[in-house]
């Protein structure tokens, strides 16, 4: 059965964007200076971690955000900024913005002393416009946080990648809090999954109908090594040095790590105009 799965540095001068200076640290635009190192985006936590579709490190991705509807996990989110988190569409297509909550900093949800994880309530919706529930194509969508968060070790956004970025043939990182098999339970804790990712050539050639397979998706996985239910919405990430960024959000598929059926995520370089738009009110760190 297909499915969705899951329940440049800009400057805005009227906005106070650029620095805000307090007693004991200046933060710019996305990039703030915690003495003694600075904070930039896609930096991952030095934790321990263990991949291939295991437990991640405590707060290792400190941009991971998941969404709870009406109390109950729903999908996963990324931080972009102060004040928006990218989705995917599917996840808040017909959810009342007043239900949903957005938390950050979180690793175990069953657990409270581990990480100060924050919440945050929910003001704007911004779904893509031509967002297709049936073909899944321009599945994307942004958050606006009610209170814009503080960025600290566990809670930096993710970097966007440039127009120019080719993902296939490189290994992606998928993360979420879905479920580890089909079928399966959710896990409590965050996981993290290691994907080859594909060209659309390679996608269109396997078990899907080819036309389903548009050019805003990019394919990645292999049999056993995928994204699953409840991932959705959350990230699929590309290491480039010692920062990540954010190739693609997890959209649908046809079950779990099925053999000729890879993971199909959004692909974010056709929508970095889409967001540059949407994100006018907001500063994006220089990635």
């Amino acid at each position: 059965m297909m499915g969705g799965r899951g329940f440049g540095l800009y400057l805005q001068h009227d906005k106070g964007c650029g620095l805000n200076i307090t007693a004991t640290l200046i933060t710019e635009c996305g990039r703030a200076n915690p003495l003694p190192r600075k904070l930039e985006c896609g930096g991952p936590n030095q934790e321990n971690r263990i991949v291939g579709g295991m437990p991640a490190g405590i707060n290792r991705y400190p941009w991971m955000a998941r969404l709870v509807y009406d109390g109950q996990f729903h999908c996963g989110a990324s931080l972009l900024s102060k004040e928006y988190v990218l989705t995917a569409a599917h996840c808040v297509r017909k959810l009342k913005r007043s239900k949903i909550r957005v938390i950050l900093g979180d690793h175990d949800q069953t657990v409270t002393t581990e990480s100060a994880a924050i919440m945050r309530a929910v003001t704007a919706i911004v779904r893509h416009r031509s967002f297709d529930a049936d073909s899944y194509n321009n599945d994307i969508a942004l958050l606006k946080l009610r209170k814009p968060v503080n960025f600290s070790k566990i809670i930096k956004p993710v970097c966007l990648p440039p127009a120019s970025a080719e993902p296939t043939g490189k290994e992606g990182i998928v993360v979420g809090w879905g479920r580890t098999s089909e079928g399966g339970v959710l896990p409590a804790v965050v996981q993290e999954v290691r994907v080859p990712i594909l060209s659309l050539t390679q996608c269109r050639g396997m078990k899907y109908r080819a036309t389903r397979i548009t050019n805003n998706m990019l394919c990645a996985g292999k049999p056993s090594i995928d994204s699953c239910q409840g991932d959705s919405g959350g990230p699929l990430l590309l290491q480039n040095g010692d920062k990540f960024q954010i190739v693609g959000i997890v959209s649908w598929g046809v079950g779990c790590g099925r053999p000729g059926y890879p993971g199909v995520y959004t692909r974010i370089t056709r929508y970095l105009p889409w967001l540059r738009a949407n994100l006018r009110d907001t500063c994006l760190c220089d990635s």
